[in-house]
C-alpha cells in the first residue's frame, strides 16, 4: 500500500496583514481589534519592511501582504513611504491596502493618493462600509473613495464590505443611540461580524445566546493552526487572522520563519493555543473556572473564547499567548 502522509497539523503562513497602526478616527462597535482614536501604537517603516521580506521568505508557497490597521491612511506619508520602499526592495506589492475613506474628502486627493499607490504596487484598495463605520465615516466619503478608486484602478480592483450597504446605505451618526442600536442589531444577525475584542462587548449580547455546552466538541485548529492567514501586530506580535488577541510568537525576536517552525513543534504544549485547537473554548473553561469565571450564555464560540480568554488575561495568566494587555482591557 502507498505511504500515507500525515497532514501537517500548522499550515505555512501565505497570507499576512500587516497592521500598521492602532489608531483609527472611529471606535466602531464591530472592531474585533478594539481599535480608536486613544490607540497610538505604530509599525515603523523598518520593522514592517523586514517582517515583509520575512514573511515572503518563511512560506514555500510565498506570503501575500495586505496593509490594514486601524486606518492605515491615518498617516499617509508612511503609509506611501512603505509602499514605495517594499517595492524598492523588491518585494511583491501589497496585495490590497485597507481603509475606512475618511480621508476621502475631495476627488483630487483620491485620485492622487490612488495613483501613487498604484505605482507603489498596491494590488486592490479595500473599502469598509456599513451601520458601524458610517456612526464615524460620512458614507459619501466611502462612495468617492470606490467611484474614483474604479476610475483610477478598474473595478475589479476595488472591493467594499459591503457592498450592499454601500449602496443602500446612509449616516447612523444622524441616528439616535436607540435606533442605531436596533440598525445594528439588525445587521449584525446577517452574521459577519467576529465577536472578538470590542464587537465581544459591544455586539454579542443581541445575538441569540447558548450554553457553553452547545460548543462542546468544536475544536479551533483551523482558525489557529491551518488557515494560512496571520496578523503582525505593530510590536511584531503575530495572531491568527480571525482570532484576535492570541499570540502565536512576536517577530523581532527571532526569525518568523523559526516562530512558524516552533509552532508546527509544540503548538499542543502551549497552555492555550493547545486546548482550543484540539478542543475548542471548552478546553479552556475548566481552568477559567478555577480562577474564578462564572460561565454565562453565549453567541458563539468565538465569544465564549473572548470571555475565558479576558478573563485568564485579567489575572495576567498567559501573557506571553495573551495579549496585547490593552485589547482586552476595554
Amino acid at each position: 500500500m502507498p505511504h500515507r502522509t500525515e497532514p501537517m497539523p500548522v499550515k505555512h503562513w501565505s497570507r499576512a496583514g500587516l497592521l500598521l497602526t492602532t489608531w483609527c478616527n472611529a471606535a466602531c462597535a464591530s472592531c474585533y481589534l478594539a481599535c480608536g482614536p486613544t490607540r497610538r501604537e505604530d509599525m515603523p517603516v523598518e520593522s514592517a519592511v523586514a517582517w515583509w521580506a520575512e514573511l515572503a521568505a518563511a512560506s514555500p508557497h510565498g506570503c501575500r501582504v495586505h496593509l490594514t490597521g486601524g486606518e492605515p491612511f491615518g498617516d499617509w506619508e508612511r503609509l506611501i513611504a512603505l509602499c514605495r520602499r517594499a517595492r524598492a526592495e523588491g518585494l511583491t506589492g501589497a496585495e490590497l491596502v485597507e481603509t475606512n475613506a475618511f480621508w476621502a474628502t475631495s476627488e483630487p486627493l483620491v485620485r492622487d493618493r490612488l495613483r501613487q499607490l498604484d505605482q507603489a504596487g498596491m494590488g486592490k484598495l479595500n473599502i469598509s462600509a456599513d451601520p458601524y463605520h458610517q456612526q464615524f465615516v460620512p458614507i459619501e466619503r466611502c462612495r468617492l473613495a470606490a467611484r474614483v478608486g474604479e476610475e483610477v484602478l478598474g473595478p475589479a480592483r476595488v472591493q467594499v464590505r459591503w457592498r450592499d450597504w454601500l449602496d443602500e446605505g446612509f449616516d447612523t451618526a444622524d441616528l439616535d443611540e436607540r435606533r442605531r442600536r436596533d440598525l445594528f442589531h439588525v445587521y449584525l444577525r446577517r452574521g459577519r461580524e467576529r465577536m472578538n475584542g470590542r464587537a465581544a462587548g459591544r455586539l454579542a449580547g443581541a445575538l441569540v445566546s447558548m450554553e457553553p455546552a452547545a460548543f462542546a466538541d468544536i475544536s479551533c485548529s483551523d482558525s489557529l493552526l491551518r488557515s494560512r492567514h496571520v496578523h503582525l501586530m505593530p510590536d511584531g506580535g503575530i495572531m491568527p487572522g480571525t482570532c484576535a488577541g492570541i499570540l502565536l510568537g512576536r517577530a523581532g525576536n527571532k526569525p518568523i520563519a523559526e516562530i512558524w517552525r516552533e509552532l508546527s513543534h509544540d503548538h499542543a504544549a502551549r497552555a492555550v493555543v493547545g486546548p482550543l485547537a484540539a478542543g475548542g473554548p471548552l478546553a479552556l473553561l475548566g481552568e477559567a473556572v478555577e480562577h474564578g469565571f462564572v460561565p454565562d450564555r453565549y453567541a458563539s464560540k468565538c465569544h465564549l473564547c473572548w470571555e475565558i480568554r479576558r478573563h485568564l488575561a485579567s489575572l495576567h495568566l498567559h501573557g506571553d499567548e495573551l495579549g496585547p494587555g490593552w485589547m482586552y482591557e476595554e
